[in-house]
């Protein structure tokens, strides 16, 4: 008996140890801003401690112009947290210090029309976000739907059972420019904010 419950416990902590290694894997490169790291080309992480984000702005690295930009967005929690994402709490900073709101289903639904073509080419130059721990169960981010595909949603639970993925646009009026954008959350007890390049 003693020797299955010590058997147990060393069980535990390798997978402890796996996972904590996983979190704070090597690849991962500082940025000039703290807790955020570099992933990838155009992959950034941010690990907050009641919600870890993963950005892709790949695809809007190529929308100079485009009144709408599209970036893919990845969620989760610390362990033993909860977050709760609305739509009210997302947002994107312009270089020039604009904050722009999360549209919303409605009005994508209005420029659905115009961007068809745009998200076909999106979903073909995206990056993985696969940046969590393996154990956790992949979801939707229902943020937007395609016009009849189904119901959106306002907002999101997270925890660190789950790890969400979903894609977000943002209205750019004047057209997306060059220079350092912000991709923000709003929580009761933190933030999140993820400074990236576009234009480079």
């Amino acid at each position: 008996m003693k020797s299955m419950k010590a058997a147990t416990i060393i069980t535990v902590l390798l997978l402890t140890g796996a996972a904590a290694t996983f979190v704070s894997c090597s690849s991962a490169t500082p940025t000039d801003t703290p807790g955020v790291e570099r992933m990838g080309r155009s992959v950034l992480r941010q690990y907050g401690p009641e919600l870890w984000t993963v950005l892709g702005y790949r695809f809007a690295n190529s929308q100079m112009g485009d009144e709408w930009m599209i970036l893919e967005v990845a969620l989760s929690s610390a362990g033993g947290r909860t977050a709760k994402v609305t739509r009210e709490n997302v947002f994107l900073s312009t270089p020039d210090g604009n904050r722009l709101p999360l549209p919303t289903q409605k009005e994508f639904n209005e420029a659905y029309s115009s961007l068809r073509s745009t998200i076909a080419k999106a979903d073909i130059d995206r990056d993985p976000l696969s940046y969590f721990p393996p154990d956790r169960e992949p979801c939707d981010m229902r943020f937007f739907v395609t016009p009849g595909a189904g119901v959106s949603f306002d907002e999101v639970v997270m925890n660190d059972r789950r790890a969400c993925f979903g894609r977000l646009f943002f209205n750019v009026p004047g057209g997306i420019q060059p220079g350092r954008w912000v991709f923000g959350i709003d929580l009761p007890e933190s933030e999140i904010r993820i400074p990236f390049e576009l234009g480079e």
